[in-house]
């Protein structure tokens, strides 16, 4: 029986997060934690608990099993993850807005996002059917979020719509 190791568990933590390019203050943002636990944990000073694993392991594409004993698939890189294209570039935009430091770099690198983003909604919303699709996945979208951030995005469109 492979037996758990905090240090273990640490190096392949930090193993995945520097695969998805993420800083820890963006990786501890993306599963709702802080940096200063992130370093504990692939410090291995500290252990994280079972719902930290399911998270990490649901929000990152690997499984339990190979964040905890470093067994199962090896896990995906972040592009070749499940996600559509778009859902991926806007999830490394999200990931690369949350970075700690904002270098020259990094917002040349947000740009390129924005335009292979850009590239690619104009290509699939691009039909006479585009318009409609588009209102499908946003009503989609707007039926999981919480009340408050549904209010917000109508005071924005509303504003959107005046400025028209």
């Amino acid at each position: 029986m492979i037996e758990w190791n905090k240090e273990d568990f640490g190096m392949r933590l930090k193993q995945l997060r520097e695969q998805r390019g993420l800083s820890m203050m963006a990786f501890g943002t993306a599963i709702g934690t802080s940096a200063s636990r992130i370093k504990d944990w692939e410090k291995g000073k500290n252990a994280p608990s079972a719902a930290w694993i399911a998270k990490i392991s649901e929000r990152f594409n690997v499984s339990t099993d190979e964040l905890i004993l470093g067994t199962g698939n090896t896990s995906t890189p972040f592009k070749t993850s499940g996600a559509t294209n778009a859902e991926m570039l806007y999830e490394k935009l999200r990931e690369s807005m949350m970075s700690e430091v904002e270098t020259g770099e990094q917002i040349e690198s947000m740009d390129e996002l924005y335009a292979e983003i850009d590239a690619q909604n104009k290509e699939r919303y691009r039909s006479g059917k585009g318009r409609r699709l588009a209102e499908r996945e946003l009503l989609a979208i707007l039926t999981e979020l919480p009340k408050k951030e549904v209010l917000e995005l109508l005071e924005l469109a509303k504003m959107k719509k005046r400025w028209l």
